[in-house]
């Protein structure tokens, strides 16, 4: 059963809608069966972000899972010295470094993207837009004993070690699934943020292997709210954390 807070006795705390990442802090999901089963057929990840008015000197990183090797499995950032920039991995490869028409991440808009896979091709969404899409033939992502971070990367040698990237900004909600997401859902999402109950069935929520909404003020932890369990933990700096009203319009 998919049990959202609001609906199982817990409040959230009024006014939090999102969470502001100074620069030195990351959340940290520990590997699971169900991170690893993600990747084992159709998957989606969503992510609603807003930049920081700084340009960075390195790639700031939102998502990433890492490998065997300590490489980027599959990763998001924003890129380095360019604010109109996004880099995507995918298989410890580069799928794409994509400038988007009108994007400056310093401005602090609010932005929607969506990674998702049908056998195997893969898609990238940036506010609801297709920015690219392509078949990777004998596409296998293998996340190992990798963590999945939000909001930094890790860097070889050695697996979960030697993090950095780290994001500066807004993280108003991320959410894994277990299935691909249609071109119109990511349209509509991109538009409805806070629909999620309302336009998916239970047996689609069922995909849902990872749900972290930001409503809920916590100090050392974000509740999975998708109910695999899979907590995000604060790392780093705890200072480095800021809760906040700001959100997806």
């Amino acid at each position: 059963m998919i049990c959202f807070l609001g609906q199982c006795g817990e409040e959230p705390t009024t006014g939090i809608n999102s969470l502001h990442f100074a620069g030195d802090g990351y959340l940290e999901v520990a590997n699971s069966a169900s991170l690893i089963g993600m990747f084992t057929g159709d998957f989606s990840i969503e992510i609603w972000t807003a930049g920081d008015t700084s340009v960075p000197e390195v790639a700031r990183s939102l998502i990433m899972f890492g490998n065997s090797n300590g490489g980027n499995e599959l990763a998001i950032y924003q890129g380095a010295s360019d604010s109109s920039l996004v880099t995507v991995y995918i298989d410890d490869q580069p799928f794409g470094f994509y400038q988007i028409p009108g994007l400056d991440w310093r401005r602090g808009d609010w932005h929607y993207l969506c990674l998702t896979q049908v056998n195997n091709f893969v898609t990238f969404y940036f506010d609801g837009r297709v920015i690219d899409t392509r078949m990777l033939g004998n596409l296998a992502i293998d996340i190992g004993a990798s963590n999945f971070l939000i909001g930094a990367d890790y860097d070889p040698p050695g697996v979960n070690a030697n993090v950095g990237n780290y994001w500066k900004g807004y993280i108003d909600e991320v959410r894994l699934w277990r299935r691909n997401i249609q071109s119109a859902e990511v349209a509509y999402h991109a538009l409805h943020p806070d629909k999620l109950l309302q336009h998916y069935s239970v047996e689609d929520l069922n995909s849902l292997i990872g749900l972290w909404r930001f409503n809920t003020e916590y100090s050392t932890v974000v509740e999975d709210e998708s109910g695999t369990g899979n907590r995000a933990w604060f790392k780093g700096l705890l200072t480095g954390f800021t809760w906040s009203s700001s959100g997806t319009p």
